[in-house]
């Protein structure tokens, strides 16, 4: 029997899933919702026999981060605020400009029995002996077909993801010996092919290149051919274990922590996100800001509307909730009204405007909660902020002195 609580790693897999189709339907492709809840329930959520009502859950925790969600799972509002925190936080951490991406497509559901599932996330094994991988990201073609083991081509999917690990080579008169190490991040490009391999520098038998066998072609997103990262340099875990010491294969399952860490280390930056995606979180606003500062007019206008428009307001007004800052500070009722759906309603108001795109003004620090009328009032009215201090603001509102807390995430 399925227990109450979502463990953490369900959420994940289950918010993994959703933005993965999230981004499908952005493009316009076609996805099996029944194929990603049977993938779900017969690996990472074993345990439950759906996952309808929470991925609804899901879209209501993106509804309330003023983020898109999918049309086809209406937002449920029928879940514990532990649960919202938690999901927005597994959100928050799948979606922030130094994340790791994610694969394009969910893993295709497989037999529960199956010890080592597909994930999305692969490692590419290189056997020098074979093949020499360390000189073909020397000099490397715009894509590399890689061999892909047997059990796994139909498995390996468009927009999957990968590291590139080269096995160990021992050191000689002429040459210092080599660790076993992740040599580059890739992409798979398309679905894994019978055919031979028409670049055949980098092979040892000639005959390797010629097999008919399952190959599919790789993107580099990362050559790290200068800068390896050693196995023995990752974590000492499950996780990591086939790193260390790879199976017989030429393709192996990875997790998506595994990837996280190597590409993180591998210092890379996601080069794919739109404006309205930086805007989302902390560390975007600050890349942001610095592209404001080198953008043309048109461009800073459009970056200030994502940021105005964008999350960060909505979580200072979360964590304040709704309540007007001035309301509080003068003894008035706080909360302006209600939407139809029960929640307060608040305005978000930057006091160094957004559109002078300066250090800070895309911050937390520089958003104030206030009800509509006390919002019209600070642009329109009697209002003045005497002193922006590092924790608060002074003002001036008809006549009377307040001060009026900052709120930092």
């Amino acid at each position: 029997m399925a227990s109450a609580e979502w463990t953490p790693e369900e959420l994940a897999a289950a918010v993994e899933a959703y933005l993965q189709m999230l981004e499908l339907e952005r493009r316009g492709e076609k996805y099996n919702k029944a194929a990603v809840q049977r993938m779900l329930v017969t690996g990472p959520i074993a345990s439950r026999t759906s996952t309808e009502h929470r991925m609804q859950n899901i879209s209501h925790v993106l509804s309330l981060m003023g983020l898109p969600w999918i049309e086809g799972y209406k937002p449920l509002p029928n879940v514990g605020s532990n649960t919202v925190e938690a999901l927005q936080k597994i959100i928050e951490t799948y979606t922030a400009v130094d994340a790791a991406p994610l694969p394009l497509r969910p893993p295709v559901p497989v037999e529960r029995s199956r010890k080592l599932p597909p994930t999305g996330y692969w490692m590419f094994v290189c056997n020098r002996k074979v093949w020499d991988g360390e000189a073909w990201l020397r000099d490397p073609e715009e894509t590399l077909l890689y061999k892909v083991s047997d059990h796994n081509h139909r498995e390996m999917q468009v927009g999957d993801l990968g590291v590139l690990r080269i096995n160990a080579q021992k050191g000689s008169r002429a040459a210092a010996p080599l660790p076993a190490a992740v040599y580059a991040i890739v992409e798979v490009l398309d679905v894994p092919r019978l055919q031979s391999d028409v670049s055949e520098a980098q092979y040892a038998d000639k005959a390797d290149a010629e097999a008919i066998t399952w190959r599919a072609p790789l993107k580099l997103l990362g050559n790290l051919v200068e800068t390896p990262i050693a196995v023995d340099e990752l974590p000492d875990d499950g996780d990591f274990a086939h790193f260390r010491m790879p199976l017989m294969t030429s393709t192996i399952p990875i997790s998506r922590r595994a990837f996280s860490e190597v590409y993180q280390r591998a210092g890379l930056t996601r080069p794919d996100l739109t404006d309205e995606q930086k805007a989302a979180t902390p560390a975007g606003i600050k890349m942001l800001e610095l592209e404001a500062s080198k953008a043309d007019p048109t461009r800073r206008s459009r970056i200030s509307k994502y940021i105005e428009r964008g999350p960060i307001g909505r979580k200072v007004k979360e964590i304040r909730g709704c309540r007007c800052q001035i309301c509080e500070a003068l003894g008035f009722e706080p909360i302006a009204f209600l939407r139809k759906n029960g929640t307060p309603f608040a305005e978000a108001h930057h006091v160094q405007p957004v559109s002078l795109l300066m250090a800070g003004t895309l911050a937390a620090s520089n958003v104030m909660v206030l009800c509509p009328n006390h919002h019209r009032q600070a642009h329109l009215g009697n209002f003045e902020v005497l002193e922006d201090g590092r924790h608060q603001w002074r003002i001036s509102i008809d006549g009377r002195v307040l001060a009026l807390p900052k709120t930092a995430l």
